[in-house]
């Protein structure tokens, strides 16, 4: 995520948190989701609106996901999983690659109980990210 803080809303079920910044290294947008609830997931449908329509760059249809859990959805676990991989240190101690899940624009983000999700969307071009 960037340091472009974007506007934005949620509208559902009270215990999410939605935050969007303009990425960091790339084109598009980042949206950080974080569901509170203990038992209820989360379906997210992304929208734009505003003064500042976006840029939809054609062709893109899908964007990267990272969702975030404890093992075993056990929030005393010591253990991360990312996209239902444990995180873990490799051989030399290096942090591992972090893989991104691809989804389809049309499908909602899935946010699971107690946990958080990382969409990097990159069809989705403001112009307050334009540099």
């Amino acid at each position: 995520m960037g340091s472009n803080v974007l506007s934005t809303s949620f509208s559902g079920t009270t215990g999410v948190r939605a935050y969007a910044h303009c990425s960091k290294q790339s084109q598009g947008i980042t949206l950080l989701l974080i569901n509170f609830n203990a038992n209820i997931s989360v379906n997210v449908r992304v929208a734009t609106e505003g003064e500042q329509a976006p840029r939809i760059k054609l062709g893109n249809t899908s964007r990267e996901e990272y969702h975030v859990t404890a093992k075993d959805e056990n929030l005393h676990s010591q253990k991360v999983v990312l996209n239902g991989k444990i995180l873990a240190l490799n051989s030399s101690g290096g942090i591992p690659p972090m893989e991104p899940v691809n989804r389809s624009m049309t499908d909602p983000i899935i946010v699971a109980p107690f946990s958080y999700v990382f969409s990097h969307i990159s069809s989705i071009i403001l112009p307050a990210c334009i540099n």
